[in-house]
């Protein structure tokens, strides 16, 4: 949705407005920038990180080296596997 938003030039309900304005003056200081949609299974690293945080204390966290449970996925991105969905 917020992809749509941002490329379509789509006003944002109230809610999700200050995130979308954010992006789009994020996405402004870069000379070529282009959002695309993937599902999960498209960018499994993504969704662990998502995951990690959201089980994670609030604050900061820094991650010197890929969690262990991260590292077969960027193994398996590495050499091209592909993920399917359930």
């Amino acid at each position: 949705m917020v992809v749509h938003l941002i490329n379509n030039n789509r006003e944002p309900d109230n809610l999700s407005a200050a995130i979308v304005l954010d992006i789009k003056n994020l996405i402004s200081e870069f000379q070529d920038c282009i959002l695309q949609h993937t599902l999960r299974e498209g960018n499994a690293a993504a969704d662990y990180l998502a995951s990690l945080g959201h089980n994670s204390q609030p604050g900061l966290s820094i991650l010197n080296t890929p969690p262990v449970g991260l590292r077969h996925i960027l193994a398996g991105d590495q050499l091209g596997a592909s993920f399917l969905r359930p």
